[in-house]
This record gives C-alpha cells, structure tokens and sequence, in this order.
C-alpha cells in the first residue's frame, strides 16, 4: 500500500477506485447493522445514512492515520514534499466526504459546506505542485490533522444507535480533547506558515489564492470550532447526568 501511496499518478482511476469501495461499503454496513442493532432498525432512513456515513469515515480515517503522521513529519520538520503521496493521501481524506455528499441527504448546513470544501480542495491538490511553495500545501496539513481527529466521527457515528451512557460519556471527553489538541496544533502552524507566504508574495497569484484559501479554511475551522463545542457541552452533560 505504501508503494502505491508514493508511486502511484493515476490519480482518476486511484480516486474512482477507492469512491467505488467507500460507496459500496454504504449498502453493507447498512445491511449489518440492520441485522444486528435494533436500535439501529428505529431509525429514519436520514439518521440511518448519517451514522454509517460517520462510522466509515472513522474507520477510513483511521486506517490513513500512519501515512498521515508520515507526511507531516517529512513536511513540517524535513521539509520534504513528495508529490505523489500528498496527492494520494489526499484523496483517500477527501473521499468520505465527497460520497456523503452523495449518500446523506440530510445534515448540518456548516457540515455540508465543509464537504464540498474539502471535495473542491481536493481537486485543486490534484493539479498542484507540492515541491513549489505555495498556499496549496497547507491543505494537506490541516487534512492530516483531520485524520487524528476519527474518534469523533466515530462518536458521531453511534450516538444514535448506542445506550451505553458510560461509553458516550468516556468517548465524547477523548474526542474533545484530541480534537482540540489537533485544531490548536494545525492552527498555530497555519498562522506562522501564512505569515511567511504573505512576507514572500510577490506577484497576483499569491495575492489572490492566499485570501481564497484564508475565507475557505475559515469555513473548515468555524465548523470545527462549532463541533468542539458540541463535544464539550456533551461531554459535561454527561457526566452532570451521571
């Protein structure tokens, strides 16, 4: 997997390929857990899709875990930018997103602009140069933090279908402050990485893509802002309730 991670330049077919599986992967999950979790079975068939949608992308990420903590160790403290990997493990982040999209038809209107965020970005990470600097690679950054961060959709994932107040409880104060970890982590490095782009700019590319990705980076970290605090209010009802 490693091999293809860093060789691979495919990236239609290596995108196709992985939005095929994550899609069918949907109709299995959902067949289980209507077998097997009756709380599951009470669902809306919109609550049904938003906690497989969550799950999967809880275990997807956490399987990308490792090449994501490999990548920001050869970005942010060797400084080495291999193009192919980026680029393929970022699509393998951005797709979860891209086949919730397609496959939940309700959710949170700052979610669903996050998505499509993400999808747009990914896009754009396809066709960039990574060995040139530019704003572009702070995308990646903030994806690969993400991925730290799968425990919450996880919580997300089962709070629907789980009783288990012990569990919910235990689950919503790890992820609050693993995410919290991460956000603050990503947001302290994005800040001296825009100070030293925005000292360098030199010309209209830099002075029009540094404020774009600025306003859409703001709408990913207003929608991590808004599930931290959720996260926290939780995790404190829970343990009043208790």
């Amino acid at each position: 997997m490693f091999f293809i991670l860093t060789e691979n330049e495919n990236y239609v077919i290596f995108y196709c390929f992985f939005f095929y599986i994550v899609y069918a992967s949907y109709f299995v999950f959902d067949s289980v857990l209507n077998k097997y979790s009756n709380n599951y079975k009470l669902l809306t068939d919109d609550k049904k899709m938003y906690s497989v949608s969550n799950i999967l992308k809880s275990v997807h990420l956490s399987i990308i875990t490792l090449p994501a903590a490999d990548i920001l160790y050869q970005t942010m403290y060797l400084d080495v930018w291999n193009n192919n990997y980026i680029k393929n493990v970022g699509i393998l982040y951005a797709i979860p997103d891209c086949v919730s999209l397609l496959m939940v038809n309700k959710m949170d209107r700052t979610t669903k602009i996050h998505h499509w965020i993400v999808c747009c970005f990914n896009v754009v990470s396809i066709y960039n140069d990574y060995e040139q600097e530019n704003i572009v690679r702070c995308m990646i950054i903030y994806a690969c933090f993400s991925c730290f961060a799968y425990i919450v959709n996880f919580l997300l994932g089962i709070r629907y279908i789980n009783n288990n107040k012990t569990l919910i409880k235990n689950l919503s104060a790890v992820a609050f402050y693993v995410y919290s970890l991460c956000c603050f982590i990503n947001w302290c490095w994005h800040i001296k990485y825009f100070n030293t782009l925005i000292y360098k700019c030199d010309n209209i590319v830099c002075r029009i893509t540094i404020p774009t990705y600025y306003l859409m980076i703001s709408a990913l970290a207003f929608d991590d802002i808004k599930l931290n605090k959720w996260l926290y209010k939780n995790k404190n009802v829970k343990l009043i309730e208790e």
